[in-house]
């Protein structure tokens, strides 16, 4: 059966190759008669929020997926209740989640992601997000999400999006490196397994990219809309798509900020590996940081910008792009705080539930796809970019919204969706391409539900941000975010794969920790922000004290030099 699975996904990849457009066509029928008889036999006949995610997932499941361990649970300890459906949310995210997980199949010889029943297909981005989801479930099907996507490369190019019939001639923001990197930390000893396999292949990525998508100034444009994974983005794009700006011309604050953090995942892996160029991969880095807040900071705006590599001139659209940098160490201290204050400004990004795709005081804002409402992907990096910076209450007080917003938005329509509405829970108030019939007809007017591949993340900002749960070189700390709102409010986390669990509490300005391993219980004390160790110190570096604090930050960014 193997052999005759191997056969027919060598015939496959020939096929893609070979009729690209006759399969495209192909797989634009598929998915238009999958979504025509969704629609009359569920939409149009049945309530969908009765077809709820099963919360309880079936052990026989788990068993056919060949997952090595249970899904972690959360508790919260809430006296007012506000905060209950925390629970229920966090468990529909690992239901959901193990639902858009495939076998082994012509596709991929390894288990692979659907973002959602709607996309079949293995996409760039949306594998090294689920990847970081998976990581604190099973870490071995986190491998197999990123493994998925470096086998069906095309060459050098990791591809945008590959499906059975057909394939994509673009690629998507470079994350896989770092989701890598993040999976073979979090193994427990370090997996140099992951990083070995991987690394010449990503190498070889990154030279593709420096090779076809770098302009003259060293930074890097986006060959279509579609490939900067933000589509409809008033960056480059009316809402329903009927008209494109040339980004071949556009040197990208994303983009450039991705490859940034793939150069810097790229000289950690090559470093744990012990490979002479890593300080070739981390200097790259470092210019290309130069690069673009030489050319794509605005001073008056305080943020960055798109700019024309001809004419010089910024595209003055405050998107969520402008505060990526954060994520990849690029702006200085000063810079740093500026777009702190932005994310945190009610007229701009700090919306109820924050971060949207475009600030709420853009004149382009509308509450349509990449026009206006919250993308928990791109969300979730700028959080990640909060901490690196040392600005603790922000990336707390960020995550904890974010993750009230999901929540309660699936307790009301039972289902996790691709983006959300900035000022409230659902989704009556959405728009998906308005005025795009083809977008309409084959993927609905709203955004598209069972969505997964990076609505998950809400678990992870749980985890890793609130709860604090970090992983460097093989070894684990807390450095648990809560923000004001959880103050008496205690999260209890159980990671059966980390042989952990977890509850954290603040009280006033301090942090309580109990930690529970095969070793024992341990009870901690640190203030927000500091590190609470959890396995013993290597020799030469100092341990947490009595109160949990050690000293330096391997997270804060080397921009703070």
């Amino acid at each position: 059966m193997k052999a005759i699975r191997e056969a027919i996904r060598g015939a496959l990849s020939h096929v893609r190759h070979r009729t690209n457009h006759a399969t495209r066509f192909a797989s634009r029928f598929t998915r238009i008669t999958r979504y025509g008889l969704d629609l009359m036999l569920w939409s149009r006949l049945f309530d969908r929020r009765l077809d709820a995610v099963p919360i309880e997932l079936a052990r026989t499941l788990l068993s056919k997926k060949h997952l090595g361990h249970v899904a972690p649970t959360l508790h919260v300890a809430d006296a007012s209740g506000k905060l209950a459906v925390w629970e229920e949310g966090f468990a529909g995210v690992y239901a959901t989640l193990l639902l858009n997980l495939n076998n082994p199949d012509t596709l991929s010889p390894v288990r692979y992601a659907h973002p959602a029943p709607s996309f079949r297909g293995v996409y760039l981005w949306d594998s090294a997000f689920i990847a970081r989801v998976w990581q604190a479930w099973d870490p071995a099907v986190a491998r197999d999400v990123t493994q998925a996507v470096l086998d069906l490369r095309d060459g050098d190019r990791l591809q945008h999006v590959v499906a059975e019939f057909t394939e994509s001639v673009y690629t998507q923001p470079p994350v896989l490196a770092w989701a890598i990197a993040q999976i073979a930390h979090a193994s427990r000893p370090l997996d140099r397994e992951l990083l070995a396999q991987a690394y010449d292949t990503l190498v070889a990525y990154q030279g593709w990219l420096a090779e076809n998508r770098r302009l003259p100034s060293g930074l890097y444009a986006w060959a279509h809309p579609y490939e900067s994974g933000i589509d409809n983005s008033p960056r480059f794009s009316n809402v329903d798509e009927s008209r494109f700006a040339d980004t071949t011309v556009l040197a990208a604050p994303d983009f450039s900020s991705y490859v940034v953090l793939q150069l810097e995942s790229l000289g950690q892996i090559a470093g744990l590996l012990g490979r002479e160029e890593a300080d070739a991969h981390l200097a790259e880095a470092d210019t290309l940081r130069a690069a673009i807040n030489e050319s794509l900071w605005c001073d008056r705006a305080g943020l960055y910008f798109d700019r024309h590599e001809v004419t010089g001139e910024f595209v003055r659209r405050r998107t969520i792009a402008s505060l990526l940098p954060l994520w990849a160490g690029v702006p200085d201290a000063a810079r740093a705080q500026r777009l702190r204050d932005h994310a945190l400004d009610p007229a701009s990004f700090g919306t109820p539930i924050p971060l949207p795709s475009v600030a709420r005081d853009d004149p382009t804002f509308v509450k349509d796809m990449w026009c206006g409402p919250v993308w928990l992907n791109t969300a979730y990096a700028v959080v990640e970019g909060l901490a690196r910076y040392g600005f603790y209450e922000a990336a707390g007080e960020l995550a904890y919204r974010l993750c009230d917003g999901v929540f309660k938005t699936f307790e009301q329509e039972r289902r996790f969706f691709e983006f959300y509405d900035p000022d409230h829970r659902g989704i009556e108030d959405l728009q998906r391409k308005r005025g795009n019939r083809w977008k309409h007809l084959t993927l609905g007017a709203k955004p598209v539900g069972e969505f997964i591949g990076w609505t998950g993340l809400v678990n992870t900002l749980v985890v890793n941000v609130l709860v604090g749960l970090r992983h460097e070189g093989g070894r684990r700390t807390l450095r648990p975010l809560l923000p004001p709102e959880l103050d008496g409010v205690g999260l209890s986390v159980r990671l059966p794969a980390e042989e952990l669990a977890v509850t954290v509490e603040r009280h006033g300005d301090r942090i309580l920790a109990t930690i529970r391993t095969p070793g024992g219980v341990a009870r901690r004390e640190a203030a927000l922000g500091q590190p609470i160790d959890i396995d013993p110190a290597p020799p030469g570096r100092p341990a947490a004290g009595a109160n949990g604090a050690t000293h330096g930050d391997p997270h804060r960014s080397e921009a703070l030099r």
